[in-house]
């Protein structure tokens, strides 16, 4: 039996293994021949094959991609469209995807679906933290810009996927990003940048080996100096281009194109020939009729400059030819895609019907949903309006409070001593005196949108207002203010003008019938974590109650600290003897 169990496990992991081969040898054939890799595809594909669901997916995503490579955007599109569904919006191939659908689209020219397809990438790959896809979706969007002409808007979207990629340290989609920045700076006309740019791609690929890319970052520098009128340094990139092609053994026909380019816009046609032939039997090997379309049509044009009409005949039966056999292909592209419209259109028009017949399920289910809501309203109004008398009545408190603060009386006194030293010739006394009173008024209207202040400005603002009664009761009293050593007065907050009314009933009041001088000390303390202030006079208390249905002093006082919240008005205690009176609060600090 457990013989049995070892040979089906066995049997298992080889069939596993096996479908993880094929994937591997089917990516190793994406980039090199597309052509080979769809036929690979196409073989493991078929029916008899047996495969798990997840491995016939991931051949048919590879199979989409070499299509993409070929140039066959609908192809690709019709594989693409069909997984959608296949992968879950965690899966990483569910976001790779959304990118290879949207740069087919943008290569069909269709820019608002492409820019909805990357925009959901962007979305997918920003809530799994895939960054590197991040990157791509920003570079993919900076490809539908480029491809509308808006190079501004390109370019932004470049340097922001070119920001993900430096935080992520991915050199690989650097080196890309870079050439796709040269690309910009080409077209806008900025071709230093686009040669330092085209550097920096190199110098990436070259750190990173990455040997298929080096020949075309050659191609791109060879493109820059042309453009910046360095011919030599152009043919140098271009030569190098080809040299480390054929050491790496890659089949790229660009270089070859490229220089038979730079030869023939220098009139060296024969060289151009040579070039544009080695073009031509890469393009065949790799049968990509585009590019064989164009190579004959470069011939012909060489041929026509060297007078060889053999070979003008010759390019130009083989021109029509491959031109004929690419109008086929793209009729029947373009015949694919008009069924592929029609099937929507269809598609649209159930929609529409079942949309009609789930009409009136919506109607009831709207009926049912205002009901809720409309008692859901009616009891969010109840709340807001016990919340809006509680919030009015804290507004009359806070009114009160302000217009409290500064008493008239002590304004119209004050104004009454400046005058009288104005009288008396005493310049100084009320150059003093102004000076102090205008700062009291200045630090009253600062105060009013406070909640808190720091404890330092609380304490400036009594010393002010004291020193301002000073001098107009001539020295009658003295004050003493005593913070403690472990309570920083600039961290420590307060509300505004929180002591003064004690002050100014001690000074008032408390010394009115007093023959002695008087006396007012301010202690401010820490303990347990509150902060404890005693406000201390040798004077007459008298209470600031009375049973005229106005709120006074000590009632204001009382509803600032409860607004607070903090339970503090319960520490608030005034205590009144013979020898004078003691105020006793304590505040959270």
């Amino acid at each position: 039996m457990k013989k049995n169990i070892s040979i089906i496990f066995l049997i298992f992991c080889a069939i596993a293994n096996a479908q993880i081969d094929a994937l591997d040898v089917l990516k190793g054939k994406l980039k090199t021949a597309p052509v080979e890799a769809i036929m690979y595809a196409d073989s493991l594909l078929l029916p008899q094959t047996k495969m798990e669901k997840k491995y016939f997916n991931k051949i048919k995503y590879y199979k989409g991609i070499a299509y993409q490579g070929h140039k066959n955007h609908l192809k690709a599109l019709e594989i693409f469209d069909s997984l959608e569904g296949s992968f879950e919006p965690t899966d990483i191939l569910f976001v790779k995807t959304l990118l290879f659908q949207s740069h087919s689209n943008s290569s069909l020219k269709n820019y608002t679906l492409a820019t909805d397809q990357a925009l959901k990438a962007l979305d997918a790959a920003m809530s799994n933290g895939y960054f590197n896809l991040v990157a791509s979706a920003y570079s993919s969007l900076s490809y539908i810009e480029y491809s509308n002409k808006k190079y501004t808007k390109s370019y932004e979207y470049l340097l922001t996927s070119i920001g993900v990629q430096e935080k992520e340290k991915d050199s690989v989609l650097m080196a890309s990003t870079y050439n796709n920045l040269a690309i910009i700076y080409r077209r806008t006309g900025m071709f230093k940048e686009a040669l330092n740019a085209s550097k920096k791609s190199l110098e990436l690929d070259k750190l990173l080996g990455r040997n298929i890319n080096i020949g075309s970052s050659y191609c791109n520098i060879a493109d820059a100096y042309l453009l910046l009128n360095d011919k030599e340094k152009a043919k140098e990139y271009f030569l190098k281009a080809i040299a480390h092609n054929k050491k790496e053994k890659i089949s790229n026909s660009i270089p070859d194109q490229n220089i038979g380019d730079f030869y023939y816009k220098t009139n060296k046609y024969q060289k151009s020939e040579e070039h544009y032939l080695k073009a031509l039997y890469i393009e065949i090997e790799k049968e990509n009729p585009h590019r064989i379309s164009n190579m004959y049509d470069q011939l012909l044009e060489v041929a026509i400059q060297l007078k060889d009409y053999k070979k003008v005949f010759l390019y130009k039966t083989k021109f029509d030819s491959i031109r004929s056999v690419n109008a086929i292909s793209e009729g029947e592209e373009k015949l694919n895609m008009l069924e592929k419209q029609h099937k929507l259109f269809w598609n649209e028009k159930e929609l529409h019907q079942i949309k009609t017949i789930n009409t009136k399920n919506k109607i009831i289910f709207i009926v049912v949903l205002l009901v809720f809501l409309l008692v859901a309203i009616a009891l969010f109004f109840k709340i807001k309006n016990n919340t809006l008398y509680l919030a009015k009545e804290k507004l009359i408190l806070e009114q009160t409070v302000l217009r409290s603060q500064m008493n008239p009386h002590f304004i119209f006194n004050a104004l009454a001593a400046i005058q009288n030293s104005l009288l008396d010739n005493d310049p100084l006394k009320s150059a003093t005196y102004i000076s102090r009173f205008s700062k009291l008024i200045r630090q009253n209207f600062d105060f009013i949108d406070k909640k808190v202040i720091p404890l330092a400005d609380e304490i400036d603002a009594l010393k002010n207002y004291m020193d301002t009664q000073q001098l107009r009761f001539e020295g009658r009293f003295e004050y003493e203010i005593a913070v403690g050593e472990n309570i920083d007065i600039d961290l420590v907050t307060i509300p505004p003008l929180l002591i003064q009314p004690f002050i100014e009933n001690a000074i008032e009041h408390g010394f009115k019938n007093k023959k002695e001088k008087g006396s007012i000390q301010l202690k401010v303390s820490k303990e347990a974590g509150r902060i404890i202030y005693e406000i201390k006079d040798n004077g007459t208390y008298k209470s600031s109650l009375k049973n005229d249905g106005k709120l006074h002093a000590i009632d204001i006082f009382k509803k600032r600290l409860k607004l607070r919240e903090y339970k503090e008005e319960q520490s608030f205690s005034i205590v009144a003897t013979s020898e004078g009176t003691l105020v006793k609060f304590s505040l959270k600090s």
